[in-house]
């Protein structure tokens, strides 16, 4: 057998031994989101002491690689893989039950990434103290981007607002925002996350000239290429333990295209459509709408589709297609948020 042959025979049946998670497509990124911790005044945005300890313990024991955003962007910004089973941390609002889930990433040594709510941090009782940034700060494991100065809806201001007086508001938010980030922190913030997850099209390129990664509250796992980045909620009745395991393995869906676009509807009741690349190596794929729940997708070529109009029910309606993966048996997904215009008001 000449050498060439060995070493094609050696290595085919080293890759026939390798573990079947290191054969799937593993080079993606799980983006956690919390909010509170420990508080039962808010249920609905907390995830309790012990749920947490438990995800930050089976993340450890596991072997997750946990790193901060701006670890994450500059892999990507390099044109590096994202190595298999990344996680990044992130608190949205900085309330101060976040010193709570500080002592817990403290004994793991898991960094993370704070939001801060800029007009409440600092001021307000329910929000952390200039102090308790500071010590965050200087652990050395936390970071922090920017949620806007006084936390607005955009997808309401959108809806509601002429393109004009809609960016003057973008304007004065990132003007008052950027200026108390650094009299709080003393640097200029690199990354930004949506308040309530809202966005659309003015806003996103309203915002990407000023940072370098933009994060939403849409489900889902990052590739590198999804903007605004897709974040897995660990809130209420998504903090379950048996949830957050499914939410670790769910892939990133190659989407190329997908109608309608991101932002304010042109009509509706709306065709909705994805382009996905490799759509062969997916089965299964079903269409979500807020309000209307799952649906199960048509397939015509490498577009998955429904199979007549959706009825857009709220302002704020997240679309997402979900598929399962024919190789690794895992599910993958892809949201993003739509805004349906309110009725003109009619006089009497």
């Amino acid at each position: 057998m000449s050498l060439r042959k060995t070493a094609l025979l050696v290595l085919t049946v080293a890759l026939l031994f390798l573990p079947k998670k290191l054969l799937a497509t593993d080079n993606f990124a799980t983006i956690l989101i919390y909010h509170r911790f420990g508080d039962e005044r808010y249920p609905s945005t907390s995830v309790s002491l012990k749920d947490f300890r438990r995800q930050m313990e089976y993340l450890k024991e596991n072997g997750y690689n946990v790193i901060h955003l701006k670890e994450l962007y500059n892999i990507v910004s390099s044109g590096k893989p994202i190595p298999p089973k990344t996680v990044v941390i992130t608190i949205d609002d900085g309330y101060k039950t976040t010193m709570k889930a500080f002592k817990v990433l403290k004994e793991y040594g898991f960094p993370f990434t704070v939001f801060l709510y800029l007009e409440a941090v600092g001021r307000y009782p329910d929000f952390l103290t200039k102090e308790e940034l500071k010590e965050l700060q200087l652990s050395g494991l936390a970071e922090f981007g920017n949620h806007l100065y006084s936390h607005p809806d955009l997808a309401v201001l959108r809806a509601r607002l002429p393109r004009e007086r809609y960016l003057r508001v973008l304007e004065r938010e990132e003007e008052l925002s950027r200026k108390r980030f650094k009299e709080l922190l003393k640097e200029e913030p690199e990354f930004l996350a949506f308040p309530y997850g809202s966005y659309d099209r003015v806003s996103l390129s309203f915002f990407k000239k000023r940072y370098k990664l933009l994060l939403s509250q849409d489900r889902g796992s990052y590739s590198g290429k999804e903007s605004p980045i897709p974040r897995m909620a660990v809130v209420g009745s998504l903090s379950s333990f048996k949830r957050f395991l499914q939410n670790l393995k769910v892939e990133p869906l190659p989407v190329v295209n997908h109608s309608p676009d991101v932002g304010l509807l042109k009509e509706n009741p709306v065709k909705i459509s994805f382009t996905v690349e490799d759509l062969k190596n997916y089965e299964n794929c079903q269409i979500y709408t807020s309000g209307n729940g799952w649906i199960k997708a048509e397939k015509r070529g490498n577009k998955v589709e429904t199979p007549f109009p959706v009825k857009v029910k709220k302002l704020k309606t997240r679309i997402g297609v979900r598929c399962f993966n024919k190789k690794t048996r895992r599910r993958a997904e892809f949201f993003f948020l739509v805004i349906k215009k309110p009725a003109p008001r009619t006089g009497r």
